[in-house]
């Protein structure tokens, strides 16, 4: 299964499928883009991305900032060019790069877990209701989901084919720089692909070809050491909005009028840490709610659980792939022969990757359904011991009657 998606169509019945599963959703939905059309959701990224376009620089309402990480609002500057239209010009991007995470996903799945797994595990992502509407959303998920395919997918051709290695080097660490959130994920994988000594060095050059630009601009903008983006306080101030005073949320809100994200950052620190200092207990049990929203509904979408909106592209998906998590977890530690070693490991770092972003949201908030889907796919791909599982079992059963 090589980079060439021609010859693989060619090849590939199942490819094929998937293609035209893929093709059919990317037409429908471009349909609707410019057809109806559907205004795409946008916010802070949009807004960075049209001072950029109207020569402001990189900034928001009150001048420079470092709230959100260079990458996606670059990659709308273009678009935002046209003007309003180009929310829709964006957004057509978007699915059009969703069509490709999706054949890329099916390539790699099929180096590392074979193709009848890839055909499930491509359906499923394709056919995933909040992952068809995303693209619709102008937000960084839309472009970090994508790169962090193509990235997974380069790492793994790479084992097979003489390939630079630091091409798929340069996509994680730009993938991590759109999300910050996956950087230790990110991180993990690069070292599972490209741990070995004599790799090391590319593996820090790289990281520093990504990041030294955006860290030097903070640095001169701001006068701080940002690699990523701004909010760190302010993150958790957000998750304790409910046990703040009243006079703490009207200073925040007066500070918000005047001040960038980056001086406010000093804003948050006190609050938070009279909440560390006051209220741990609460925090604590603050942090374990956090989790469960992350992990099934946000407060924010709990007046709206049980449309047909939320059941279908969260409550169903969310409860499907939970048990589905939980029963391969289960079949990965007790069937230990049917997985080889090496992608044990793989699911293992994949199972890592969602324990580490569950605690990071829980800890500070976890108010939207983006935050999920950023990971969710990696669900898909967790469920590979059932696949390989069941039959092994249905067919140790039928021996031993």
């Amino acid at each position: 299964m090589g980079f060439d998606l021609l010859n693989d169509w060619q090849e590939s019945k199942q490819f094929r499928l998937i293609g035209w599963i893929a093709v059919l959703l990317l037409i429908i939905k471009l349909i609707m883009l410019f057809g109806f059309p559907i205004i795409p959701h946008a916010i802070e990224d949009w807004y960075i991305a049209k001072h950029i376009a109207e020569g402001s620089g990189y900034s928001l309402s009150n001048g420079p900032t470092a709230l959100k990480t260079p990458v996606y609002p670059l990659f709308l500057s273009l678009p935002a060019f046209i003007g309003d239209f180009g929310k829709i010009f964006a957004s057509g991007l978007q699915h059009i790069l969703w069509f490709f995470a999706t054949m890329f996903l099916y390539k790699a799945s099929c180096i590392r877990f074979g193709s009848g797994f890839a055909f499930v595990a491509s359906l499923l992502f394709a056919l995933h209701p909040a992952y068809i509407y995303y693209p619709y959303v102008l937000e960084s998920t839309a472009l970090t989901i994508p790169l962090f395919i193509i990235f997974w997918y380069m790492a793994e051709y790479s084992k097979l084919q003489s390939v630079n290695i630091k091409i798929p080097m340069l996509i994680g660490w730009l993938t991590a720089l759109t999300q910050p959130i996956l950087l230790p994920g990110i991180l993990a994988l690069q070292l599972f692909y490209f741990g070995k000594r004599n790799n090391v060095i590319s593996l820090i050059l790289t990281a520093l070809v990504i990041f030294t630009p955006w860290t030097i601009r903070n640095a001169m903008t701001f006068d701080a050491f940002i690699p990523t983006k701004s909010p760190m306080w302010m993150n958790f101030y957000e998750g304790m909005k409910k046990d703040v005073t009243t006079q703490e949320l009207a200073h925040i809100e007066s500070a918000r009028k005047y001040m960038n994200d980056v001086e406010l950052e000093q804003e948050y620190k006190p609050i938070v840490l009279r909440q560390f200092s006051e209220s741990f207990p609460m925090y604590g049990k603050r942090s374990l709610h956090r989790l469960t929203e992350f992990w099934l509904v946000p407060d924010t979408y709990r007046d709206q659980m049980w449309t047909p909106a939320i059941i279908i592209s969260r409550v169903l998906p969310q409860l499907l792939l939970g048990i589905g998590l939980f029963l391969s977890v289960l079949m990965l530690v007790k069937m230990t022969n049917m997985i080889s070693i090496d992608t044990r490991h793989f699911l293992i770092v994949l199972i890592g990757i969602l324990i580490y972003v569950s605690i990071i949201y829980s800890l500070t908030q976890a108010a939207n359904i983006r935050f999920k889907l950023d990971v969710e796919w990696l669900q898909i791909l967790l469920l590979f011991p059932i696949f390989q599982g069941i039959p092994k079992l249905v067919e140790f059963k039928g021996t031993s009657e």
